[in-house]
């Protein structure tokens, strides 16, 4: 897959120079909620969230709304489609409760409307983005927003959810990303399959390659990735240190999957990383994938 990361807007801010700052320095935008969640049957305890101060204090949807809204102001997609085909546009974002879209497709076509004057693109709407089987020329738009007492106390009933002074877990966040896959992009993603300990095989991944973690934190996952990462290891190596995303601006939920390549984009197009070939994104969510990301040939 070769792509393009067109914008992104997160607790960083919207420019790519500030997420790789953040996330490279391990600066953290994270505070403890004032609701507490049930984290186990005898402890309750505030959970750790990175918000968006400008949308502090709005419904879920809402602020998906204004996300969305904001990232196709920053899309000139009349003039995109001049320079760059797109067959369709594929936007990836949450359901409710009950499992109904958060923001439905009458008013996707109305903000589309508003933003391009001639023919609206054919466009569909997802939970999921398979990244391994999307199609060229397309143009992704993911918003979500998981820092709501009901979405983080349901997500701990199934994962360990990042507690205050607690073990370590999930730190929620929010965020929207726009990426357009075209055969000409400038970045390039190369997959691998099986475990993880074949996936590191595959790539022939050592440790002096730098490693970027867009996935669900916890103590459970950091054992597995020691206990995969060993046979890396000579005596005198020191320990990998994973750029965590989780860490910096918090789990992205739907919308997680486009926020590790926006984070890799922004290590590969850093100035300070002109020497930098290739980095390695790692997702844990719904399962261990290890990709690949170079800057293309084309």
């Amino acid at each position: 897959m070769t792509f393009d990361v067109l914008c992104h807007i997160n607790a960083t801010g919207s420019a790519a120079s500030s997420l790789y700052t953040a996330v490279a320095n391990q600066m953290l935008f994270s505070k403890p909620s004032k609701a507490l969640i049930r984290c186990d049957i005898s402890l309750d305890a505030p959970y750790i969230m990175v918000e968006i101060d400008e949308l502090a204090q709005l419904d879920r949807q809402t602020k998906c709304l204004l996300l969305l809204s904001q990232l196709l102001e920053h899309i000139d997609i009349p003039t995109l489609r001049q320079t760059s085909r797109i067959s369709q546009i594929v936007f990836v974002l949450p359901q409710d409760e009950l499992g109904n879209p958060v923001i439905d497709n009458d008013t996707l076509a109305e903000l589309l409307s508003e933003m391009i004057l001639q023919q609206v693109p054919d466009f569909n709407q997802t939970t999921t983005l398979d990244l391994k089987s999307i199609a060229p020329d397309t143009l992704i738009i993911a918003v979500d927003s998981c820092v709501s007492y009901q979405y983080v106390s349901n997500q701990a009933k199934n994962n360990a959810v990042q507690v205050l002074n607690g073990p370590p877990g999930i730190i929620n966040g929010e965020g929207g990303y726009a990426l357009l896959t075209h055969l000409q992009g400038s970045l390039s993603a190369q997959f691998y399959s099986g475990e993880i300990n074949e996936q590191l095989n595959q790539a022939q991944a050592c440790v002096n390659n730098t490693y970027l973690f867009a996935g669900k934190d916890s103590l459970a996952w950091q054992k597995k990735w020691f206990a995969n990462t060993q046979t890396l290891y000579s005596p005198e190596d020191e320990l990998i240190e994973l750029a965590n995303l989780n860490n910096t601006i918090g789990y992205q939920g739907v919308a997680n999957d486009p926020a590790g390549l926006a984070l890799a984009n922004s290590y590969l197009n850093n100035p300070l990383n002109k020497g930098l070939q290739h980095v390695f994104l790692l997702f844990n969510s719904p399962s261990d994938q290890l990709i690949k990301i170079s800057r293309s040939e084309t």
